[in-house]
């Protein structure tokens, strides 16, 4: 197998990028690009471009190509980049996968196509039709509580027999099914957990790196427990998941979870705009988004002053 499809770049906290748009409402390419390079200073493995967080389905084609180019300009050396590429007509996201190869993307994901309840066949051939769009490792994306399609086994035997499929992205509430995915494709396949509050969790089942939408207003935090899985200090990284779930629990205490991060990155890093409609803002003065990001914050400093022992940069 080549190295393009090499799965050791993907291991690690890889980032659902949000989408960024300027004051009309327009995709920020300058925007994303600043953040992104922000998550490579501090150490984010890599980024996923266009998924649930990254608003994919709230964007035409062309503000989805301009937003992978934009990141891919900007990190592309620098982190892996996998863009989601899932559409509910499999010609544009086979359309998506061409244009994610050509700019240099390093990998494409997708979910199955959304609103429609398909056979496992209908499935099986929308993600076959993205594939041989782009020569790429493919990832699969199992988010069954957005899509209404649960991955069976039986299918993801099927997939995983197939070259340019490498991993999933696994967002089930389960780590029972994160262990049996691990278990049915070895060791060289790339499964990410989904789950944010259960980083730690699934990592213990079998996951080798994780993909998720609140990495991305406290990836420093996300950076850590990674380090001290990976040195196997599991205390203390029970400790930082605990404290990610109360930070986690406070977010979609809001009326918009993506909002809600919007703003916390709006203060920390790159004013990257407000969600699109449907999903709500939450305003920059409101008392309890400026209580977390201070919690946020004071937590980033400890792990600067290596609270618990660690070289964290």
């Amino acid at each position: 197998m080549s190295d393009k499809y090499d799965i050791s770049k993907y291991k690690g906290v890889t980032v659902a990028l949000n989408a960024a748009y300027d004051q009309d409402g327009n995709v920020n390419a300058d925007a994303a690009a600043q953040l992104c390079n922000r998550y490579a200073d501090i150490g984010v493995n890599g980024v996923y471009v266009c998924g649930s967080t990254g608003e994919g389905f709230l964007m035409s084609l062309e503000e989805r190509k301009q937003l992978t180019e934009a990141v891919v300009q900007a990190v592309g050396s620098r982190m892996s980049i996998i863009v989601h590429v899932g559409a509910a007509a499999s010609h544009e996201a086979a359309h998506l996968a061409g244009h994610a190869e050509q700019c240099g993307a390093h990998a494409i994901s997708a979910v199955p196509s959304v609103y429609y309840r398909l056979s496992e066949a209908s499935i099986e051939k929308h993600w076959d039709t993205i594939m041989e769009a782009a020569d790429l490792p493919f990832f699969i994306y199992n988010i069954p509580q957005l899509t209404g399609y649960d991955l069976s086994m039986t299918l993801f035997e099927r997939m995983m027999s197939k070259e340019r499929v490498r991993g999933i992205k696994n967002s089930s509430e389960s780590t029972y099914q994160i262990q049996q995915f691990r278990a049915a494709a070895g060791d060289d396949f790339m499964v990410f957990n989904g789950p944010d509050e259960q980083y730690l969790a699934g990592r213990l089942m079998g996951a080798n790196g994780g993909i998720g939408g609140t990495y991305g207003c406290m990836p420093e935090l996300f950076v850590e427990l990674e380090r001290l899985i990976q040195a196997g200090d599991l205390e203390a990284a029970g400790l930082w998941q605990k404290r990610i779930n109360e930070i986690i629990r406070r977010l979609i205490s809001f009326p918009s979870l993506y909002g809600a991060c919007k703003t916390i990155i709006r203060k920390r890093f790159v004013d990257i705009g407000n969600p699109r409609l449907p999903f709500l803002p939450v305003a920059d003065n409101d008392a309890a988004i400026n209580e977390l990001g201070n919690l946020i914050n004071r937590y980033v400093e400890e792990i600067r002053n290596d609270s618990f022992g660690g070289n964290h940069r």
